[in-house]
């Protein structure tokens, strides 16, 4: 079965694990805000944020179009299916997050 070969699920491991570290940097960016980090940091957490993301939502894509042919050949549908609509919302998150990010970077980056 390839559902359950060892790359398909180390793919969905790290899609998780960098979809939870994107909300970590995230959260480390608010509370930098309220804690007072330099600017160079703040700047810092948020490119690290930005090349995260983008590296997520194109590997979150391109397992999403992995699952949807596993959905159609194999018979966990529902797993599948899952699978898919997990994956469908991690590439909006961090789609989301890449360009809020960098929004946030181009305005702190002041009129030059």
């Amino acid at each position: 079965m390839l559902s359950n070969t060892l790359t398909y699920k180390f793919s969905m491991t790290l899609n998780l694990v960098i979809t939870i570290f994107c909300v970590l940097l995230i959260t480390l960016y608010i509370i930098g805000n309220y804690q007072n980090f330099q600017d160079e940091n703040q700047k810092w957490l948020l490119s690290i944020l930005s090349y995260a993301a983008i590296f997520n939502t194109l590997f979150s894509i391109l397992l999403t179009a992995e699952t949807a042919i596993k959905l159609f050949t194999e018979k966990h549908k529902i797993k599948n299916f899952i699978n898919m609509i997990m994956l469908i919302a991690s590439a909006i998150f961090c789609f989301f997050c890449t360009g809020t990010s960098n929004i946030i970077g181009y305005i702190s980056g002041g009129l030059k």
